[in-house]
């Protein structure tokens, strides 16, 4: 199992504090998610609540089911970058 942090991009000095499942990390409210089998030459695209929408048929993208997160979506989508 691997973790992903989802970047709110919200700052400290912008909120109330953390929700339910979001921690600080590198100056923003991020949100943790667990998936396995993800290549280090992936990038997240987005989370969605299926795993078959449009991009899933393309080459360069892996959908994997997510665990562990308070996030709505059950499902994220990363593109795969060919090494140089």
């Amino acid at each position: 199992m691997q973790t992903f942090y989802f970047d709110t991009g919200v700052r400290p000095q912008n909120c109330n504090g953390l929700c339910e499942g979001q921690v600080w990390r590198n100056g923003t409210k991020q949100i943790p998610f667990d998936v396995t089998d993800v290549p280090e030459n992936a990038e997240l695209m987005f989370l969605a609540p299926t795993d078959d929408l449009p991009e899933s048929k393309l080459e360069n993208v892996i959908v994997r089911s997510v665990h562990n997160t308070t996030m709505a979506g059950d499902f994220a989508y990363f593109k795969v970058y060919k090494p140089h």
